[in-house]
C-alpha cells in the first residue's frame, strides 16, 4: 500500500461511506469505488462489506488499521502543524545592519530580493548584528569587514574601497589619492580597533607599512566620522558608499593607497536551518556581489 491508498482506506474506515470519503479527498464518488476496488485486487482479500449505504470493515481491515494508526496519528499530527508551520513562513525577515550599510547599501539589496513597492515585509534593527544573531533578534546579519568566526555562516555580497574625508578647506583636498603615512600624519578620525572590524583592518594596514594607528577621536560608525569631520575639521577614513553620500554636504573624498577594500558580509547562525524566506533573501544577496569604488 503507498500513502494514497493508506489515506483512502483510512479515511473509509473513519467516515463509512464512499460519498463522504470522496468529499473529505476532494474526488469523485466512483473513484472511491474503483480506487477501493483495485485496492483490495492487490491486497488480496476484501476490506469491506456494504450494508445499506455503510460499508462495514472485515476483520482483516480492522486488523490492517490498528496496524496504519501510527501512519494516521502521524498524519493528523502534520496537518495540524501546517497552521503554525505557515505563519513561520509568513514571518518576516529579521535584518540587522550597521548604520552605514542602512544608509547606502540595504535599499538596492531590498528592491533585488523582491521588496519593490513592499510586497513583502522586512524587520530591520540598526544594531549590532552579531549581537542580534547571538540573541536571536535577527535571522541575517549585514556588516563590513566581518571577521571569521565559527559560529556564524558569512557570505560575501559586496565590496568596498576606503577614503578619506576631510572639509573642502583642508590642505589635503585637492589631493588625487592619499598614503597612509600622509593619513597618519593628520589628526585622524577613526575607530576603536579593538572592537570595530574596519578600524582593525585601518590598523592592520598602518601597522604593515610601520605606522601607528592613533585616532585623536574614535567613534563607532562612518556617519559619526563624517558628522565630526564636518564639525572639527581633520580627516576621517570611511567606506566609498558613506563618503558618496556625505559629498553634497560639503566633505570631500580622496581616494587612499595602501588600504585593500571592505567586504560586505551577510551572515547567520550556523547549523540552525533558515526559514523560506530568510533563505530567499540570502540567494537575492549572493548573486552578484556589488562593488562601490
Amino acid at each position: 500500500m503507498d500513502l494514497r491508498q493508506i489515506e483512502l482506506f483510512g479515511t473509509l474506515m473513519r467516515v463509512g461511506t464512499t460519498t463522504e470519503t470522496a468529499r473529505l479527498l476532494g474526488i469523485s464518488q466512483p473513484s472511491v469505488s474503483g480506487q477501493l476496488k483495485r485496492l483490495e485486487s492487490r491486497l488480496g482479500f476484501a476490506l469491506f462489506h456494504r450494508t445499506g449505504n455503510r460499508l462495514e470493515p472485515t476483520q482483516e481491515a480492522n486488523e490492517l488499521f490498528a496496524l496504519s494508526m501510527t501512519i494516521f496519528n502521524t498524519h493528523a499530527l502534520v496537518r495540524s502543524k501546517l497552521p503554525s508551520l505557515r505563519n513561520l513562513a509568513s514571518r518576516p525577515v529579521a535584518v540587522s545592519a550597521t548604520p552605514a550599510l542602512v544608509e547606502t547599501f540595504i535599499g538596492p539589496a531590498l528592491v533585488q530580493a523582491g521588496y519593490r513597492d513592499w510586497n513583502k515585509r522586512i524587520v530591520l534593527r540598526v544594531h549590532s548584528p552579531e549581537d542580534d544573531l547571538r540573541t536571536g533578534d535577527a535571522d541575517v546579519g549585514l556588516q563590513m569587514a566581518l571577521p571569521p568566526k565559527a559560529e556564524f555562516q558569512a557570505y560575501k555580497v559586496g565590496q568596498t574601497t576606503l577614503v578619506a574625508v576631510m572639509r573642502a578647506d583642508h590642505p589635503l583636498a585637492h589631493s588625487r589619492a592619499l598614503t597612509c603615512p600622509e593619513l597618519s600624519a593628520q589628526p585622524l578620525i577613526c575607530y576603536n580597533a579593538d572592537w570595530s572590524p574596519m578600524g582593525e583592518a585601518i590598523r592592520g594596514a598602518f601597522a604593515a607599512q610601520g605606522l601607528a594607528y592613533d585616532p585623536v577621536c574614535m567613534v563607532p560608525f562612518c556617519a559619526n566620522v563624517c558628522s565630526l569631520v564636518l564639525a572639527c575639521g581633520g580627516v576621517g577614513i570611511v567606506d566609498a558608499m558613506t563618503a558618496h553620500e556625505y559629498a553634497t554636504r560639503g566633505l570631500v573624498r580622496c581616494q587612499i593607497i595602501g588600504i585593500p577594500p571592505i567586504s560586505v558580509i551577510a551572515f547567520h547562525r550556523r547549523g540552525e536551518p533558515l526559514r523560506a524566506p530568510v533563505q530567499g533573501f540570502l540567494s537575492a544577496l549572493r548573486k552578484p556581489a556589488r562593488e562601490w569604488a
